[in-house]
């Protein structure tokens, strides 16, 4: 009759007992299942498992085989028998409960949920410290200029050393040459600094000749002035080269000081 569970529980706390049922255990894992009735079931249906159902077949008489087979080779075939069996020894259970809970996946998936939240963490923290910046991909080219003349709208007035006047000329006549000669020069343009100094000068001599005219008065020497001449006044000016280009940029982000774009 088979050991009962109670009894076989029993023989787990003692070293002979434990020995003799072939149960591979030190006398601390034998208490720790004694007292776990769960790994006690466990091991007591692995042992059953182990012991024989049925008698072992009669001795065979017949001669002996002609060469004598090695531990744990099939004297039949050469085939592998399995391992031998020591006096005093038993092979270890494939399949050995377990005396603890699973710890170890308990341990990889703690670990694993550790590593998602840190990452989870520095992903946020990269965003809400991120630095937004505008990176020069092509720096802005100067305007340049170049150097022109041009007419200012106003207009130089010159004077030669040729009287318009002649010498026995009626003094009337001569004052209205020098009066036609400022007209044409200074009248109803703008003038510039030099030429307004010129023309009030000239001015000034026609009146005077006007305050000597007289009834057969005649021009007996010509005196200092001359022919008035107008010019445009030049001047030079810079004037762009219409090559001003702007600088052509983009907004850079950078993280954490050192992914994407960071200067």
């Amino acid at each position: 009759m088979a050991m009962s569970f109670e009894e076989f529980r029993t023989s787990l706390i003692s070293a002979d007992l434990r020995a003799a049922l072939g149960v591979q255990l030190t006398d601390l894992e034998a208490q720790q299942v004694a007292d776990d009735p769960a790994s006690a079931q466990s091991w007591y249906a692995y042992w059953l498992s182990t012991q024989p159902t049925t008698p072992p077949p009669p001795a065979y008489d017949g001669p002996p085989p002609a060469y004598a087979a090695a531990p744990g080779v099939s004297a039949q075939d050469g085939a592998p028998a399995g391992p031998p069996v020591y006096p005093g020894y038993a092979s270890a259970p494939e399949g050995r409960p377990g005396t603890k809970k699973r710890v170890g996946l308990w341990v990889a998936l703690s670990v694993l949920g550790a590593l998602l939240l840190i990452a989870v963490i520095v992903v946020i923290f990269a965003f809400a410290t991120a630095r937004h910046w505008t990176k020069t991909d092509v720096p802005e080219q100067p305007e340049t200029f170049r150097s022109e003349e041009y007419e200012t709208g106003r207009v130089d007035v010159t004077m030669d050393d040729v009287n318009p006047c002649s010498v026995n000329q009626d003094w009337t006549d001569c004052t209205n040459l020098m009066v036609a000669t400022y007209t044409a020069a200074c009248v109803d343009v703008e003038l510039t600094e030099a030429a307004t100094l010129l023309c009030a000068e000239y001015s000034t001599a026609i009146d005077e000749m006007k305050a000597l005219d007289g009834d057969g008065y005649y021009v007996a020497t010509l005196g200092s002035s001359g022919s008035l001449h107008q010019t445009p006044e030049i001047d030079t000016r810079q004037v762009s080269n219409e090559d001003y280009e702007p600088a052509v940029t983009h907004e850079a982000v950078c993280y954490l000081e050192f992914i994407g774009e960071c200067e």
